[in-house]
């Protein structure tokens, strides 16, 4: 991996949506660290459950599910939400409202940053300075990756990324009218078993510095 932090230009905002298994977290994690950005995954969570005042585990385990059981919650008075409702059960609506929120927020207040997932992409496309990334692999490759990392088996691997994809899919075109992994909808479109995670970040950190 290519070493040292590089300069970019003020105010870019970098969001990557990924097949599952095709290595999309640990792309935003080499990208943080060669652009000397941060990165916001878990982060996110805290900021809807805060938001929602409603446990992160809750938020955590919705993901990018667009279907699940609500949970009842309390908004506290003069919340920065809190022209959704007060008193409410979270239903998945409310809180892909409240997601984006938390994240219009953390881009607003980060500057340049890196959202991986969690339809930031759509959330965020207004701003000249968001760029768009979808990544993807060949099938068996990211089947291996997933067997490596989960240490799950062959037939494991590939219904849960047959299953993961489809949430993804679901979620995403659900709430952004937006086909998910539409080559037209992104700036980039990368295929990691193609490319290699090194040539990955090179790209797009050249890309972002442009």
């Amino acid at each position: 991996m290519s070493k040292g932090v590089m300069f970019m230009k003020e105010n870019r905002i970098i969001c990557i949506s990924r097949e599952f298994g095709s290595g999309g977290h640990e792309l935003g994690e080499h990208l943080s660290e060669k652009l000397g950005i941060k990165l916001f995954d878990s982060e996110i969570i805290t900021k809807v459950a805060e938001l929602g005042n409603v446990p992160e585990d809750f938020v955590e385990e919705q993901g990018e599910v667009r279907d699940f059981r609500g949970f009842l919650g309390v908004m506290p008075s003069g919340h920065v939400a809190a022209d959704i409702t007060r008193d409410f059960v979270v239903t998945s609506e409310k809180l892909f409202a409240l997601q984006s929120i938390a994240i219009r927020q953390m881009a607003k207040d980060e500057g340049s940053c890196i959202f991986v997932g969690r339809c930031a992409d759509v959330i965020l496309q207004n701003q000249a300075e968001c760029i768009s990334v979808f990544v993807h692999s060949p099938l068996e490759d990211r089947i291996q990756r997933i067997m490596d990392l989960r240490q799950i088996t062959e037939k494991e691997a590939r219904k849960l990324i047959k299953r993961t994809d489809r949430e993804r899919a679901s979620y995403h075109n659900y709430y952004t009218k937006i086909k998910w992994g539409h080559p037209s909808n992104y700036h980039l479109v990368l295929n990691m078993g193609k490319l290699g995670m090194e040539n990955a970040v090179d790209l797009i950190s050249y890309y972002v510095e442009r």
